[in-house]
């Protein structure tokens, strides 16, 4: 039973009619009130206290659809209480079922009247009798006449009777003979039933809620609800059902109860407010009274008029409507066999309009009918959805326009779109487009802006030949050199080309000379230029700074993914592992969805990397693996290299030597080696191989690596040190000799900087060393592997140092070296792995001597190692001159040819350049 919210005046004023009433006085009441008011609910209360106190209550509801039903109220009235002797029933009955027959009359049949009024008069000698008609605006006009011509007569009889209305609702006729005669009886009394004010919102909302709650709730709920009870008890259930959030901080949500009540509102008004709310809910947000009045076909007056009608009382306003659960319920309430024709009415209106591309298109992909103008709307909406990051929508509005396009130009340009498009989330869905593309590419009918998404999927999906026809053919045509911003996305392709098959495309950032900090140049060229600077090894002064000065465009959305993983790359190959954590971090925050699967698997696999090469071999693990479950295997095309390298350099780091073997054993596809990728994961094969004592195989991945990186130009040793672990591999074969010249060379190709591959440098060349030598180079590595942060290799390192000195017979610092490489291996999850193999006989080693302790190191003399010491540490030129009791020329002298000898060019660079310079 509903309680009764705000109805106090009310109450008291029936229960004071109910008194004089029964007191033997004749009186009506008519209760008004837009729908959902409570109007049925107080009704029943006054019924029910009617019936306690022992009154006769006939009860009868008008409905709609019985609206034109001769006496169909009169009819519910005699069904429901036996008001005759048999012998007059049956006589009424004749009499009511005869007019029935006869259709509607406007004369009173003064038979039935008389035995009607004699039986109410009988039924009024002893308890009062109390009439209860509810939704009266909907009962015949001939029970109404007869019921006003009955109360006319019964003069000082104890009955009543009680009705409720909508005003403006049901037949104009019921309506004037209810304005203009009911409510002008003698004892009559108009009650008008308002909404629930803010308190009364609060009061219902106790049923449900606790104190505070319902009342933080109310402010909201009313606003949402009209202060309608119905729809407020509604609300709470819809609020009692959301789990998600504590009942103290809730926020009222409209749910599906509450779309069934407002539903039910309007199926108990006319079936106009019905159509209306249904063009409304079509049309959705784009719902003004124009369109709707021309949806529905009515004239927007004549909506605005029903919109506005008291009895409807904002049924109909736009937020109400526009609540996702009541949308959803009125929608549903149109008949299946009518949606169709609605949506596609719509769409062409809506059009017609000039609506948001969006909006139409939702109503174009529900109907099955070719519409000329469908094909631009859809990619229109295509464009504002992936602007809003909606992909999976973006998608599905291309493809169906690519369906209703036919064989030509414009099915090319959407099928370039959705290459585009399709590569972020599902590279192995843009296969069904690419041979048409091709074919188009061909015959020059692809710009250079829609090439870039077809190459780009080509090589992806290891399709190398036909990406290099297709690149090849970019120069010819009259569709290659028209495309709009051409050179903006030849940049893309010239990005995107090193960063996959190095082999088809220019040198990186060697087909323009323009600095790596022009502010003209566009980031994709930065990053470009950076990236191919380092993997030259040539001209890297400034890429570490344009690369984070793309990184920090990207983080504003002004920089393109493709140039963000350029950079980041550039700061994982010039060790400066501690920034990319960074910057990776940031940017994985930040792109969310926006970039698509394929970008962030890929960003995830470059935090793997560093992770990796930090030594934190759990993480890297666990972000490899995350990478590669982003996409389906099919979906990483020749890219899959890039996690399973990482998965097989850090299982094997760990020692779980079966599972890096169950990684080698997944299928490669054999285009993924002339990628950058491949080389990595011959790297890490070759790491493999060497764990399991398969020397001569783990040389030949490591040699096979250096010589797609050179035939690249691509031989970045902090890239890939493929030199030092071929130098490894020698050493377990014996070839000392072999292993010197690699590790020279390697060391000779090292720019200043790089500090992790220096001190991965130093840790090997220590290994061809007599064991005498050895311990000296390897706490040369171990400091500088301690600075860079790289915790995996400084415990190799240390392990070493432990072998180094027991062979020296010295235990103690054998001992400790042992300790401290233990502690760390297990903070690194790693394996360490056994002694290293001897160089070589102390003959062989001593002939080899003064060349081995030769090391590529730049030696400056002391005046010139004091006067760079003090720059290091920030002093300034004068302020040296004056601490050495030297002039500032002389400072500047030394300063040259410090820079000279070191390799580097700014002050900045000499705090990490002295430093490896430390034994």
């Amino acid at each position: 039973m509903e309680k009764l919210v705000e109805r106090d005046e009310a109450e008291k004023t029936l229960a004071q009619v109910y008194s004089e009433c029964s007191t033997g006085r004749c009186s009506t009441v008519a209760i008004g009130g837009p729908l959902a008011s409570g109007k049925t609910a107080l009704l029943d209360s006054f019924a029910r206290d009617a019936v306690d106190a022992g009154a006769t209550v006939l009860k009868a509801t008008a409905a709609r659809f019985e609206r034109y039903q001769p006496l169909g109220i009169l009819d519910q009235l005699l069904r429901a209480h036996r008001l005759f002797p048999h012998s007059a029933g049956l006589e009424v009955r004749a009499l009511v079922e005869g007019i029935v027959e006869a259709g509607a009359h406007s004369e009173i049949s003064q038979p039935i009247l008389g035995l009607l009024q004699s039986a109410f008069q009988h039924l009024t000698d002893s308890p009062p009798l109390v009439v209860c008609i509810d939704d009266a605006h909907f009962m015949d006009v001939e029970s109404l006449q007869y019921l006003l011509a009955l109360m006319r007569r019964m003069g000082n009889a104890p009955m009543s009777i009680v009705l409720t209305y909508c005003p403006d609702m049901g037949r104009d006729s019921v309506q004037r003979i209810l304005r203009a005669e009911f409510l002008r009886l003698p004892n009559c009394t108009e009650l008008d039933l308002e909404p629930l004010s803010e308190t009364g919102v609060a009061t219902v909302l106790e049923e449900y809620f606790n104190l505070e709650a319902s009342v933080r709730m109310a402010p909201e709920c009313r606003q949402l609800c009209g202060g309608r009870p119905l729809l407020v008890h509604a609300l709470a259930e819809d609020c009692t059902g959301t789990m998600w959030e504590p009942v103290a901080r809730r926020r009222p949500m409209a749910g599906p109860a509450f779309g069934r009540a407002v539903l039910s509102c309007l199926y108990r008004a006319e079936p106009v407010v019905l159509e209306i709310a249904q063009a409304m809910a079509t049309l959705g947000e784009f719902r003004s009274a124009a369109a709707v009045a021309r949806l529905c076909g009515m004239d927007p007056e004549s909506v605005a008029r029903v919109a506005a009608s008291p009895g409807v009382g904002g049924l109909l306003d736009h937020e109400l409507l526009g609540q996702p659960s009541v949308r959803e319920a009125v929608l549903g309430s149109i008949p299946q066999k009518d949606r169709h024709a609605m949506r596609s009415r719509a769409a062409r209106l809506l059009h017609h309009e000039g609506a948001p591309a969006l909006v139409t298109a939702g109503h174009l992909m529900r109907i099955d009918e070719t519409i000329p103008w469908a094909k631009q709307v859809l990619c229109e909406a295509a464009d504002q959805a992936l602007a809003g990051g909606d992909h999976e929508t973006a998608i599905g509005y291309l493809e169906r326009a690519h369906r209703e396009c036919a064989d030509g130009r414009e099915r090319i340009d959407i099928a370039a779109r959705l290459a585009d498009v399709v590569w972020r989330y599902n590279p192995a869905a843009v296969k069904g487009y690419l041979p048409d593309l091709v074919a188009a590419a061909e015959r020059g009918e692809l710009s250079v802006r829609q090439a870039v998404p077809v190459v780009r999927s080509l090589l992806w999906n290891g399709q190398v030949e036909q990406a290099t026809r297709v690149t090849a053919g970019l120069g010819a045509g009259s569709r290659a050199q028209a495309g709009e911003d051409a050179l903006r996305y030849a940049e893309q392709l010239r990005l995107w080309l090193p960063l996959t098959y190095p082999g088809i495309a220019p040198a990186p950032g060697s087909a323009d000379g323009a600095p790596l900090d022009d502010g003209a140049t566009t980031p994709e060229h930065r990053a470009a230029t950076a990236l191919g600077a380092v993997l030259r090894g040539s001209g890297e002064e400034g890429a570490v700074p344009a690369a984070e000065r793309v990184l920090r465009e990207a983080l504003a959305g002004a920089a393109s993914p493709a140039s963000s993983l350029a950079s980041l790359m550039v700061l994982i190959y010039s060790d400066h592992l501690d920034k990319a954590s960074v910057w990776c971090d940031a940017l994985l925050a930040s792109m969310g969805e926006t970039y698509g699967l394929v970008w962030n698997a890929m960003f995830t696999s470059a935090r793997a990397e560093i992770h990796y090469r930090l030594g934190d071999l759990r993480n890297a693990k666990r972000q490899a693996l995350t990478a590669l479950a982003l996409m389906p295997r099919e979906s990483w095309g020749a890219a899959i290299v890039v996690p399973l390298s990482l998965l097989i350099l850090t299982t094997t780091a760990m020692g779980d030597l079966r599972e890096a073997e169950s990684y080698l054993d997944l299928p490669v596809p054999s285009a993924a080696f002339g990628t950058l990728g491949g080389v990595v994961y011959l790297d890490a094969r070759g790491h493999l191989h060497l764990a399991r004592g398969r020397h001569d195989t783990a040389l030949q991945d490591f040699l096979a690596a250096g010589h797609l990186m050179k035939l690249w130009e691509a031989d970045c040793p902090s890239a890939v040190a493929w030199r030092v672990n071929a130098a490894r591999a020698y050493l377990h074969k014996g070839l000392v000799a072999q292993a010197k010249e690699l590790l020279t060379e390697h060391m000779a190709l090292l720019p200043a900087g790089h500090p992790r591959t220096r001190g991965l440098s130093y840790r090997a060349l220590a290994s061809t060393l007599r064991p005498e030598e050895r311990p000296p180079v390897l706490r040369k590595a171990a400091n500088i592997l301690d600075r860079c942060g790289d915790s995996l290799d400084l415990a190799y390192t240390f392990a070493e140092l432990g072998h180094a000195y027991e062979s020296l017979g010295d235990s103690v610092q054998a001992r400790r070296h042992a300790d401290k490489a233990r502690a760390l291996a297990d903070r690194c999850a790693a394996a360490l792995p056994p002694a290293p193999p001897a160089a070589a006989s102390d003959e062989q080693a001593g002939t080899e001597t003064a060349g081995a302790t030769d090391l590529p190191v730049p030696q400056l003399s002391s005046a010139e190692w004091r006067v760079a010491e003090l720059a290091a540490r920030g002093s300034t030129n004068e302020q040296i001159a004056r601490k050495l009791f030297i002039t500032v020329s002389t400072v500047e002298q030394h300063l040259t040819r410090a820079y000279r000898k070191l390799g580097i060019r700014r002050r900045t660079q000499l705090p990490s350049c002295l430093s490896e310079l430390v034994p």
